[in-house]
């Protein structure tokens, strides 16, 4: 391109330019664009396309090394990115990082004709706080990068970056208009590199919360996890007082579950470990019953029956630390509930009491009634399902009766039920 073509292409630019416009287009930009560097990148390109310099630069700082950096250059005589970096008391970054003094200068930023004419003056450099020595290092810094203007971009009192601007090609002056444009558009970019690094820190302090929280939640787990072990195997030792009740939580287990499946209850993920862990630790409050009324052969007095119907309270209490489990607590503090509302402990009635609890309170019935007992021996599954029939909305959920008859029955004529070991 020659001398010629730029000269009136920037006249043409001149005369056509609407500054107000083209920071409107900057301005949606920066909120289009999250990440700094490539905001940058079209800030430099939109400058070196409209107004014809030989080189436009942006200088950043990079807080982590406390330094500023050449992050983007466009145009004949652009700086590599990366190439120079200007630590915290360079000259340059000293005049506009310091806290403001009294300078030649009124404007935030540097024109380079205005510097030559401003050291050419006797009077200012022999003043004692000019700055001239300091003016004069700004000069050869500027003229070794081949600089015409220089504007600082601040965010509050901090100065984030500096955009560096050589001659145009047509030779012209910068006018005040062209240097307040670049001046509302550092502020702009300055502010606009600040909130993406505010947010970039949100986002990685939040990813550092979520990390550590799922630590924690995994520790958690397992804690619980182990003291849901701890539980399973009270659980087991309630059953080993009981040598005659030998394998009930394991039959209440694969009853339950069979019969909640038959119902169509939903046993996917938590669902499944929930109702599980409610049939397996249905009696776990029995391990705060004395011996001598858990395995008394005869009949209870009331007193010891009150002993007794305690052990499901016992239980919910035994499960409060699990809060992964809440529900597997209100099952077992539930599941002696009856359908007509005469059940212990809070008389529930119906619907009024979770599914899972009536689940358990049917398969824990039957096995008790078809298990040797220390005070009987055990009875024929036929008399068991009877039972269960008669009391179907009086003790038992109807519903629940029926799906449980029904899969027991099709399971054992399939072979899929060991008859004698669910009597034993």
């Amino acid at each position: 391109m020659t001398n010629l073509t730029r000269t009136n292409r920037q006249k043409k630019t001149e005369q056509k330019f609407d500054y107000q416009e083209a920071l409107r287009d900057v301005a949606r930009s920066m909120v289009r664009l999250k990440r700094p560097d490539r905001l940058l990148k079209l800030i430099t390109r939109f400058i070196d396309r409209q107004f014809g310099l030989h080189h436009t630069s942006l200088l950043v700082h990079e807080p982590s090394k406390n330094r500023y950096v050449f992050v983007n250059s466009k145009g004949a005589r652009r700086v590599p990115a990366g190439l120079l970096k200007f630590d915290s008391d360079h000259p340059l970054i000293r005049w506009f990082a310091l806290p403001r003094r009294k300078t030649p200068f009124q404007e935030d930023y540097l024109l380079l004709t205005d510097i030559k004419k401003t050291l050419n003056k006797a009077h200012f450099r022999l003043a004692a706080d000019s700055r001239a020595s300091e003016l004069v290092k700004v000069q050869k810094t500027m003229e070794v990068l081949r600089v015409e203007l220089v504007i600082p971009g601040y965010f509050k009192n901090d100065l984030v970056g500096i955009l560096m601007l050589g001659g145009k090609f047509s030779g012209r002056f910068f006018t005040s208009s062209e240097i307040l444009f670049f001046q509302t558009l550092a502020h702009d970019c300055s502010m606009a590199i600040k909130t993406a690094e505010y947010n970039q820190s949100l986002l990685e302090k939040n990813r550092e919360l979520e990390n550590r929280l799922q630590e924690i939640e995994k520790l958690r787990h397992k804690e619980q996890r182990t003291y849901y072990e701890i539980i399973r195997s009270l659980a087991e030792e309630v059953e080993a007082k009981e040598p005659t009740v030998f394998g009930h939580v394991s039959q209440v287990e694969k009853l339950g579950m069979m019969t909640a499946r038959e119902l169509g209850i939903d046993l996917s993920g938590q669902h499944k470990d929930i109702l599980s862990a409610a049939l397996m630790l249905h009696d776990v409050g029995k391990i705060g019953v004395p011996d001598h009324i858990l395995m008394k052969p005869g009949s209870l007095t009331p007193e010891e029956w009150e002993v007794m119907k305690s052990h499901v309270e016992k239980g919910a209490k035994i499960l409060e630390p699990l809060s992964d489990f809440r529900k597997v607590k209100e099952i077992i503090l539930s599941h002696h509930e009856r359908f007509d509302g005469t059940g212990y402990p809070r008389g529930l009635k119906g619907e009024d009491i979770l599914i899972e609890a009536r689940i358990v309170s049917v398969v824990d019935s039957f096995h008790a009634i078809v298990s040797n007992r220390c005070y009987r021996e055990g009875r024929s599954i036929d008399f068991a399902l009877q039972e269960l029939e008669h009391c179907a909305g009086t003790q038992f959920d109807p519903q629940v009766v029926e799906a449980f008859i029904r899969v027991i029955r099709r399971e054992i004529a399939k072979g899929r039920i060991d008859v004698a070991a669910l009597q034993h």
